[in-house]
């Protein structure tokens, strides 16, 4: 959607697949970079826009999308009719700027679609119960698709895109990148929330509930079948399926004195180094954990570390967006005096190995191990169900990339899939 040609080209795509009877809701995002001029404009007027007035405000770029790709189709001699997220149907929380869709009512597409009409709907945003317009943070407009997808029982939601399908890590940054033919909803889920920019999380989420099968395209290859995102019986069995850079992380070090008891189920647990999960910790540092939890840390990937029976340390990283949220909230607790010392990174990067395989008890070691090799420090290491992560100095972020990406997705770490279809 970067300008009028791009737009003509999108056109294109949707009028071929309507001239094979097909019937089409289209989602389409912002035009290039209209969403972050925006919110640069609003910065000019306000360093601390509310939240409600800035979804006011980005929710303008999709609308100027749907009216030029109707308007395109229109040209083209095929019936299309444009809907804003509130027209479509979509119902959110009141979480402004960072929305989540409560339900989709989709009549109005349902009509749309039964006048041999093309639906073309404005992705990000949607509306609450008493009106007020949301939006629903970035990548937003994959959520739509899934959410319309769902709601209209779709055969498929094909998601358009600038690369042709998922890779084993980013192929504009690394030329040795293998694509995959099809992936797991688990395993995409964890790469997009690892950092993987090629779908939004919530989106793969949402596919996953409801079993909306996904394939990522080329908008500039739109006969290549790009990758099938599918339940996990038809998708290969990856022991590592790829690996994820996320840069949009600011890495957190208190330093505290809180005593606490280990549960009995994990009395043989390492001396020096838990995982919070492990620990029954006074009712302080657990609302503090709570608390964290609630603004969407979690709680598995906080390490703590211990000297005797005395936290001496809790470390997590968090999303740019919530860093002044968590800072507020560690410091409501543990205010820095009395030896407490919070220390705030936001020059750290975030490299994770995932698949099936990547939490094997050796390959947290594998990992600690390539990156030492590299002569790269780690400042964190974490793990969830299926991925590792390492926190590492923004610097050394490609280095780091490349050295785990040899490691672990060559060709033996990678099956051959199971289906194509």
């Amino acid at each position: 959607m970067r300008d009028p040609e791009h737009i003509r080209k999108v056109a294109k795509i949707v009028a071929d697949s309507a001239r094979d009877g097909k019937e089409l809701v289209v989602v389409v995002s912002a035009m290039g970079h209209t969403t972050d001029q925006l919110i640069e404009l609003s910065e000019q007027v306000n360093d601390r826009p509310d939240p409600r007035e800035m979804d006011m405000l980005l929710c303008t770029g999709e609308q100027v999308s749907i009216s030029l790709v109707a308007m395109a189709l229109q040209k083209m001699g095929l019936k299309a009719r444009s809907f804003t997220g509130a027209q479509a149907g979509i119902l959110t929380d009141e979480t402004h700027t960072f929305a989540r869709i409560k339900t989709v009512q989709p009549s109005r597409l349902e009509t749309s679609l039964r006048r041999g009409e093309i639906a073309v709907v404005a992705g990000f945003q949607g509306m609450t119960r008493t009106s007020d317009i949301t939006t629903l943070g970035r990548g937003g407009s994959d959520t739509t698709a899934v959410a319309l997808a769902a709601a209209l029982k779709a055969e498929c939601c094909d998601i358009y895109t600038d690369v042709n399908g998922v890779y084993t890590t980013d192929p504009r940054s690394y030329g040795k990148a293998r694509r995959l033919h099809a992936i797991s909803y688990e395993e995409m889920l964890e790469l997009a929330s690892a950092g993987a920019q090629v779908l939004n999380a919530r989106s793969v989420e949402l596919a996953m509930r409801n079993r909306v099968p996904i394939r990522l395209r080329s908008t500039f290859e739109p006969d290549d079948t790009g990758t099938l995102v599918t339940s996990r019986d038809l998708a290969p069995d990856y022991q590592i399926c790829g690996v994820a850079l996320d840069t949009n992380r600011v890495s957190f070090k208190l330093s505290v004195r809180q005593d606490f008891s280990v549960k009995e189920s994990t009395a043989s647990v390492h001396e020096t180094t838990v995982d919070s999960t492990y620990l029954h910790y006074n009712s302080k540092t657990e609302r503090l954990l709570d608390d964290l939890s609630s603004l969407g840390l979690n709680r598995e990937q906080v390490n703590v570390v211990r000297t005797g029976d005395t936290v001496s340390q809790i470390e997590f990283n968090c999303e740019k967006r919530l860093s002044r949220e968590a800072k507020e909230v560690i410091l409501e607790y543990f205010p820095q005096n009395n030896g407490t010392i919070l220390s705030v990174d936001t020059d750290v990067a975030r490299i994770s190995v995932v698949g099936i395989g990547a939490t094997e008890c050796h390959r947290r070691g594998d990992i600690i191990g390539a990156l030492s090799a590299a002569s790269i420090p780690v400042a964190m290491i974490s793990t969830s169900n299926i991925s590792v992560s390492a926190v590492v100095p923004a610097k050394y972020k490609d280095q780091a990339v490349k050295h785990l990406h040899d490691a672990f997705c060559n060709g033996n770490s990678l099956s051959e899939p199971k289906t194509t279809t």
